[in-house]
């Protein structure tokens, strides 16, 4: 009969059960034993997991996923007894699980998604996760958002071998003591770090099931926890390389730049909502001098464009090949105007290029957001799903946006309202006709994306209309 022994400092009686399972709580972690050296089941927490507030993301549980162990000496034992005790103090949970001959070591520490595990001999350690650690699906651009990917992590950065995975059937890894092995999706991650080299690789069990296997170490530390900032660094530094990994150091120190003014904003408001637009406002006025720089390149570029124009239009008119270049580049000497003007306006939107992409990086992998509401949003992580459509559409998915119709409605209205004094009627009608387009590439683009990121450019465009408004106000006045 398998036994069940749960030792408590705190309750020194020992209590014992036959065939209930045993539950564990410490650090950011909730593990469930049941007859085995291995949990049953893994929940990851943001912080205390006996916090019922906390958020929390399940690794694995029950007949979906799961944690193995196989060695040598287990093979040999089979007597069906087992025991669990586990002992408290201030500082970590220590759980030991026995099964007569062998024993595993679990230290859960308190305020910390770090744990250890001391293994016994020629044990081989199998992780699948579950899907329940799969994110909800996001139609459209949005997938990039929902997949679970096999990861090691150093000081180098992060290497995803999830394009591997789907060339071949599994890919082995290198391990050591300062770089960390395991499986993330977009807010939580299960990684380990074997203390003496170790033989692993990565397989799949399906998409977005990949199964990580460890074999060679007898210690471990384990990080099970949000991919957060804070949680990642408290437990080791090169971990915090899992953030904006996809991004150029500068332009990722410019993202942590907006990580932490977003996180100053959101401690004057505390609404996330409200946060998010403030940081709009703010991005655009600290990136005032360069907007201004651009507009002032864009008018001279418009200016040049309504000099040129007609004359560069009667020559096509009346001249072809080379004699219609050689009068062409005749009108631009004339002027004293480069013909490579237009590349002004180009680099005006270039300089403004990565303090987007900082922006939207930064609202797509912020743990802060998540399962957070505003107004009608559910979710800012996620589409704001106002509404179920009766049927899905192709990449557009099953639901209807609200967001990003107003965003393309006030990127379009300042379209409409923007007048350039420097363009004649129908190079103005052109350049709004253009912007028209753009402001309906980005309603496809941003239609499935994370309703926190659809929010900060709707602010931007609201802001944006409010200056053309104010402009043509004080051109009537």
């Amino acid at each position: 009969m398998m036994r069940l022994l749960l030792v408590c400092l705190a309750c020194p009686a020992l209590a014992a059960w036959a065939g209930e399972p045993v539950t564990v709580q410490g650090g950011y972690s909730e593990l469930v034993f049941d007859g085995g050296p291995t949990p049953v089941s893994w929940t990851i927490c943001e912080r205390r997991c006996d916090d019922l507030s906390a958020r929390r993301a399940q690794v694995f549980s029950v007949a979906d996923g799961g944690f193995s162990a196989t060695s040598t000496s287990l093979a040999d034992v089979n007597d069906g007894s087992f025991s669990v005790s586990i002992e408290r103090t201030a500082e970590r949970v220590r759980v030991i699980a026995d099964d007569g001959r062998d024993r595993f070591v679990y230290e859960l520490l308190h305020g910390s998604a770090e744990l250890r595990m001391e293994l016994p001999e020629a044990t081989t350690l199998e992780l699948a996760t579950g899907s329940a650690f799969v994110p909800e699906q996001l139609p459209g651009f949005g997938r990039i958002y929902s997949r679970v990917k096999p990861v090691t992590v150093s000081e180098d950065g992060q290497e995803v071998y999830s394009d591997a995975l789907s060339a071949q059937s599994s890919v082995a890894i290198t391990t050591s003591s300062d770089r960390w092995s395991g499986i993330r999706n977009r807010y939580w991650a299960w990684l380990v770090q074997p203390q003496q080299p170790a033989a692993a690789e990565f397989s799949s069990a399906g998409q977005d099931r990949p199964v990580l296997l460890l074999a060679g170490s007898r210690v471990l530390r384990i990080y099970a926890g949000p991919v957060e900032w804070q949680s990642l660094r408290a437990v080791s530094p090169e971990l915090s390389e899992m953030l904006f990994a996809a991004l150029w150091d500068a332009l990722r120190a410019l993202t942590f730049g907006m990580m932490m003014l977003y996180a100053l904003i959101l401690g004057g408001v505390g609404n996330h909502g409200l946060a998010i637009i403030l940081l709009s406002l703010a991005v655009k006025i600290l990136m005032y001098p360069l907007t201004a720089l651009a507009d002032r390149w864009q008018r001279e570029v418009n200016e040049a464009h309504s000099v040129l124009q007609p004359e560069i239009d009667a020559i096509r008119r009346s001249y072809k090949g080379e004699e219609a270049h050689n009068r062409t580049l005749e009108v631009y000497r004339k002027h004293s105007i480069s013909q490579f003007y237009t590349f002004k306006s180009a680099a005006g939107f270039l300089i403004q290029i990565p303090v987007f992409i900082a922006a939207f990086d930064m609202l797509a992998e912020n743990f802060v957001l998540n399962q957070i509401a505003f107004l009608w949003i559910t979710d800012l992580a996620k589409p704001d799903a106002v509404a179920a459509l009766p049927f899905a559409l192709p990449f557009f998915g099953a639901y209807l946006n609200l967001l990003p119709f107003l965003m393309a409605a006030l990127s379009a209205l300042a379209a409409l309202l923007q007048r350039e004094a420097s363009l004649s009627a129908a190079l103005q009608r052109q350049q709004s006709i253009r912007l028209y387009l753009l402001s309906a590439a980005f309603f496809v683009l941003f239609y499935t994306f994370p309703s926190g990121m659809v929010l900060y450019w709707t602010s931007s465009n609201l802001f944006h209309l409010l200056k053309v408004e104010s402009g043509r106000f004080f051109v009537r006045k």
